[in-house]
């Protein structure tokens, strides 16, 4: 190695003697040249030249490098990154007198303690709280460490008191090739205990955001079990501060259960609803058994829309109980083939010939009837299906022994059908004994098979409710499509033949009923099962429709109650001032999120039906969003409020996740121990020596400015070459 003005190269021997011969070698060349040319001075001149650049490149291929140390002026620093996310506040750290407190209280006091101190007389010791970019509600240990590492200027360690939790953003191990480059090891002290406290805890719930007069809500829930043995609970729901109904529970050790719980409200207005999970003795954290919710409940008027063919039984309680229920305003229809339709109050000549006048109706039953002469034609199925998928209606199918429902299979409603019909035995199959709906591990849990507005306390009522001798027969149910009852004898190649089955198309629902002896129910208690059970299917329907809802203009949210984070997506039904949809029309919207940002909101004419408008935004924040909706030429407005809930990352009772922490510690040359063990970080941070200082190397093969100066001086050559006439 040989150093010259603070440029050293790089050779051995080898090296040496090529460079030698080479330059030997164009010596020579160049002097022959010069002595055929009858020793001419400007021959002369290009030959020095081109050794000249000869040289250069052999000096270069020597490796010269420039080596530049700079030393820091200021003092070391040590990062301490404090979690302060929810999940910090969990109760489960034991201190040297054996009191229990809080994570963050732990951490705070060590940060307090004897050993930064120690570490101060070396090094700055700067402690950074942080949580994540959505706040305290979630970690994120990968944006504080790479935060750390831009803004450091001399770092000599970074140390992360923390439980590890990190449940946003990227993993923290991505920046483990960062930290070694800059050659600053990560420590963490892991606070918390390894193993969950034992703990009931109400992990979730929700309630829809408004409900239909009559209509039984339902509250789903979510407790999860941390204790090594299973515990036996009672879930309770309150509404204004009133229990209104309960529920045990028995929750399996260090599992979750989820499932619903229904009530009907008994009158319009609003409603806080308290959804609590009663304490057992040994939780750890008793604050977290309770869920406070909203809803509102408002007296619409449901337009409804009977379609069958002959008014058989099924049909005449059906009618009666839809006539009878004042939320409800019922039409009907009975094609009578061969003859004319059925007259008289309530009835129409004729189904709904445009998309116009089907739209008005929320839900629709489609009796024993199909496609065919003096029934349904491809047109009315098509406007049927646009109903239900656009806008939000609900279509019942209820097959009769005609087996007309079977010319459906291959009309536009297809896809709206729950099950698949068996083409082999289209007239359904009757028998002399009777048969019951069974229902389903889903139709336990389901709103609609709950009569509680019956005053049954549990569902076991529908082992007592009278059989039907026909059903329609099914060969399986469609992909997608829940199955809440089966039939008691009968069986398929896929197991029970479905006989109630819903399914969510679009933005509207279906239901599949497939026997014709509902009516059955009313025997020795009149109205009491077959009314509330209808009563609850049409407004179960309907629901979507009435969410936010004026004359000419509708707004349907997805989801109803968003959380913060999610992406809200909305449609928008309007009829122009003559009552049809609107096409060609404008629809302009407004959010106001709950801080008071406004964002203007842009709607989109849906290509597969006229007058429904989409859009979507993101709910940012929870807290009450407004939306106002505008429309031209149409000139209607529209407006409503979406409670957006806070979506917590972050858990309570939750064990430290230590794994990543230690990846990272052994990637980088740190350590990570347990809150407990913190004084072997403390120690091994102490005996941390000072950051070496920078070496910057400059290498002239590398640069670039070098690399066109050589090239230059070849052009020059090559330009002389030529000038000279020796090309």
């Amino acid at each position: 190695m040989l150093e010259f003005l603070d440029w050293r190269l790089t050779w051995d021997w080898f090296d040496l003697l090529l460079v030698l011969f080479v330059l030997a070698l164009s010596i020579f060349l160049s002097w022959r040249a010069w002595n055929r040319s009858g020793k001419k001075k400007s021959i002369l001149a290009l030959e020095i030249f081109r050794f000249s650049i000869v040289a250069l490149i052999l000096i270069t291929l020597f490796n010269p490098e420039k080596v530049n140390k700079q030393e820091k002026q200021d003092p070391p620093e040590i990062i301490c990154l404090l979690d302060v996310s929810e999940s910090m506040s969990t109760l489960d750290t034991i201190d040297s007198n054996g009191s229990i407190g809080s994570r963050i209280e732990w951490a705070r006091k060590a940060i307090d303690s004897k050993w930064r101190k120690s570490l101060e007389q070396n090094a700055t010791v700067t402690l950074t709280p942080f949580s994540s970019g959505e706040g305290t509600g979630a970690t994120d240990l990968a944006l504080a460490l790479e935060e750390s590492l831009e803004d450091g200027d001399n770092l000599k360690a970074i140390l992360f008191l923390s439980d590890g939790d990190s449940n946003t953003g990227p993993s923290i191990l991505s920046l483990a090739g960062k930290c070694r480059a800059a050659l600053v090891p990560v420590y963490s002290i892991q606070i918390g205990a390894a193993k969950p406290l034992p703990d009931l805890s109400l992990d979730d719930a929700f309630a829809p955001s408004f409900a239909l007069q009559d209509e039984k809500i339902t509250i789903n829930y979510r407790v999860s079990n941390t204790f090594e043995n299973r515990r036996e609970t009672i879930l309770r729901l309150f509404a204004n501060d009133k229990l209104v109904t309960q529920k045990p529970l028995l929750i399996r050790a260090s599992e979750d259960t989820a499932g619903g719980i229904a009530w009907m409200p008994p009158n319009e207005g609003n409603y806080e609803l308290k959804v609590s999970v009663q304490e057992v003795q040994g939780e750890s954290l008793p604050g977290n058994n309770e869920r406070i919710l909203s809803t509102r409940v408002e007296n619409k008027i449901i337009k409804a829309l009977i379609v069958d063919s002959f008014p058989r039984w099924e049909y005449r309680f059906l009618r009666n109980a839809l006539d009878r229920d004042p939320g409800i305003d019922m039409k009907c229809i009975l094609f009578h083939p061969g003859i004319a339709p059925g007259e008289g109050k309530g009835y129409l000549p004729g189904f709904p010939s445009t998309k116009d006048e089907l739209a008005s109706f929320d839900v629709v039953f489609l009796g024993d009837v199909g496609l065919g002469e003096n029934e349904l034609s491809e047109e009315q199925c098509q406007n049927l299906d646009e109903l239900i998928r656009l806008q939000a209606s609900g279509l019942v199918f209820l097959p009769g022994r005609r087996g007309r429902q079977l010319t459906f299979t291959n009309s536009p409603i297809s896809d709206l059908l729950p099950i698949v019909y068996d083409p082999q035995k289209p007239t359904g199959l009757g028998t002399s004994n009777q048969s019951k709906l069974e229902l389903t591990a889903r139709g336990k849990d389901h709103w609609l098979t709950n009569l509680r507005g019956a005053g049954e306390p549990d569902r076991q009522f529908w082992d007592r409710l009278p059989g039907f001798h026909w059903s329609a027969i099914v060969s399986k149910s469609r992909p997608g499509s829940e199955v809440l009852a089966v039939h008691s004898n009968f069986r398929n190649d896929w197991g029970r033949m479905p006989t109630l089955a819903i399914r969510y198309a679009g933005a509207g629902k279906t239901l599949f009923l497939g026997s014709d002896g509902a009516w059955r129910w009313r025997r020795g208690v009149e109205d009491k099962y077959h009314y509330r059970f209808w009563s609850q299917v049409v407004r179960w329907m309907a629901h979507g429709r009435y969410l936010a809802e004026k004359e000419g203009i509708r707004l349907i949210p997805d989801p109803e109650r968003p959380k913060s984070g999610e992406n809200v997506f909305v449609r928008c039904i309007v009829l122009d001032k003559a009552g049809f949809p609107l096409e060609d029309g404008e629809v302009d919207g407004v959010i106001i999120h709950p801080r008071g940002q406004r964002e203007s909101l842009r709607f989109a004419a849906d290509e597969e039906g006229p007058g429904v408008y989409l859009a979507s935004f993101k709910a940012r924040e929870p807290g009450d969003l407004r939306m106002e909706v505008k429309t031209f030429p149409a000139e209607r407005e529209l407006g409503m409020t979406l409670k957006v809930e806070r979506q917590t990352k972050e858990k309570l009772g939750q064990p430290v996740v230590s794994r990543d922490l230690l990846q990272l510690a052994r990637l980088t040359g740190g350590k990570s121990v347990n809150y407990q063990e913190y004084n072997e970080v403390t120690q091994a941070l102490s005996f941390l020596p000072a950051p070496q200082a920078v070496i910057q190397i400059h290498r002239l093969r590398t640069d670039t400015t070098w690399g066109l100066f050589l090239f230059g001086l070849l052009v020059i050559y090559w330009t002389g070459r030529k000038l000279v006439g020796m090309i």
